[in-house]
């Protein structure tokens, strides 16, 4: 084009107005950020005056097992009509209501001396495996039964669900109902029951969220507080309420005082409304950025640390992480040796290895594990390697190794009881990776080597170099 070509002249009009939209709207990114941040500052100020008198942010739930185990027995205690919140069959009503399966069915619920409705716990079954909850409901001269399988951190296990459901057939023919607890709306994985077998089970199957979908036991708590006649009981409800929010949710308010704060602001203020939008959209990005810098620095601390930790430790130990944004069980730190036993049958990207494992299990930077992880499943193992697993599982704790669970993928595995999801902690993660430690980077450190300590000489006694050459 020549220099005075109308086309050309258009063209660079045309930057120009594009380059100044982008300045203008950058600028308007930093004056929002710079009118907020010190009105937030001093927000914060008095808020924590006012928590002094009020103890908003005090949730019992971060002082009690917050483990599988231990949700299940809260849910089956507020679901049990003689439990001791003395609320009678108000809760498992409200259950009840909540499923539309169930919704209507029942009217008014009573139970007898005579008619009781049971709430067991741990319910095993003959062939192999516990149901978390069920609750047996009289129904004429039989029984429907409520069966619950609490899954907000461990993984499925290979035919769990098909198991269970074809056991509850056998015992209860057409009346009753499994539910199925994840952290957050989404399906069972295809290796515990497959889609086509959910679509044959759809009356006698539902899937109720922690957080998210349309029912989820959120709803539930938030029913049962609404229903509750007991004041300390509906601050309890509540609490758990928030516990559901704050651990599976991705809540990054601690109160809500902060967002009523930034939207009083811009609904005055609606020049910033694009701005606020960028700044949005920006966040995601922020997160994982700050995560993925955290996790990565968490692995150098383990590692610096590692050969304090654990003594004569070898050479070909390693320390290493990924971070894969939202996938499930994508984000991870794993501890190894070369010279651990590798598992057949896996492919040449895989470590292959038993590993000391922390790990994510909810989509995003949330719902953390760890323990000693298996390099597949027990059902994908072979005999040989099933009877190496076990081994593993009794040397592990011969040598002191004593976590809560077990499970398909995990020899001894628990769920963090202390900064389970770093969604609201991106501020303090990024704190730490600048001043290279803290109380966070502390406490995940501390125990991943606690772990080390048990785990290795089990972990060498079982899959090392010297125990592979006796076999």
């Amino acid at each position: 084009m020549k220099p005075n070509d109308p086309t050309a002249i258009q063209i660079e009009q045309l930057v120009r107005h594009v380059g100044d939209a982008r300045r203008a709207q950058q600028e308007q990114c930093r004056s929002l950020i710079s009118h907020l941040a010190p009105r937030l500052q001093a927000l914060g100020t008095r808020e924590r005056a006012l928590d002094r008198e009020t103890a908003r942010r005090f949730n019992a739930f971060k002082y009690l097992r917050e483990d599988e185990l231990g949700l299940s027995l809260i849910i089956a205690d507020l679901l049990n009509p003689t439990g001791e919140h003395c609320q009678g069959t108000s809760f498992l009503q409200a259950m009840l209501d909540t499923l539309p399966e169930t919704s209507g069915r029942f009217g008014a619920l009573r139970t007898t001396v005579t008619n009781p409705i049971t709430v067991m716990t741990e319910r095993r079954i003959p062939t192999g495996g516990r149901i978390d909850i069920t609750v047996d409901i009289p129904l004429g001269t039989k029984s429907f039964c409520l069966a619950f399988e609490n899954k907000p951190y461990a993984h499925d296990l290979s035919g769990q669900l098909r198991t269970y459901l074809e056991y509850l057939r056998h015992e209860y023919e057409t009346q009753f109902l499994l539910v199925y607890l994840p952290p957050v709306d989404r399906e069972p994985d295809e290796v515990s029951i497959s889609e086509t077998d959910r679509e044959s089970w759809r009356t006698h199957f539902r899937i109720m969220p922690y957080v998210g979908g349309e029912r989820s036991l959120e709803d539930w708590f938030a029913a049962c507080r609404r229903c509750c006649a007991a004041e300390p009981l509906r601050w309890f409800l509540k609490s758990a309420e928030l516990f559901c929010e704050e651990r599976f949710g991705g809540s990054t308010m601690k109160t809500d005082a902060e967002a009523r704060f930034v939207r009083d602001y811009l609904s005055t203020n609606p020049s910033h409304l694009r701005a606020a939008l960028a700044v949005h959209d920006a966040w995601s990005l922020v997160r994982a950025e700050v995560c993925e810098r955290f996790l990565k620095h968490l692995r150098q601390i383990v590692d610096d640390r590692l050969r304090k930790a654990v003594p004569d430790i070898d050479a070909d130990f390693y320390v290493r992480c990924r971070y894969e944004g939202n996938r499930r069980y994508s984000n991870c730190l794993w501890i190894a040796r070369d010279s651990w036993t590798r598992y057949d049958d896996l492919p040449p990207n895989v470590d292959g290895r038993s590993t000391i494992r922390l790990e994510s299990g909810g989509p995003g930077p949330n719902a953390w594990c760890w323990g000693v992880q298996s390099p597949k499943s027990a059902s994908e193992m072979t005999g040989e390697e099933k009877a190496r697993r076990e081994q593993l599982g009794v040397t592990l704790r011969n040598h002191g190794l004593l976590l809560s669970g077990t499970s398909d993928w995990w020899p001894q595995w628990e769920s963090l009881q202390r900064y389970p999801d770093w969604n609201p902690l991106v501020p303090e993660l990024y704190d730490e990776c600048e001043a290279r430690g803290g109380p966070i980077t502390n406490y995940y450190a501390d125990k991943l080597l606690d772990i080390a300590a048990c785990a290795v000489p089990a972990i060498n006694e079982v899959e090392g170099s010297k125990s592979n050459s006796k076999q």
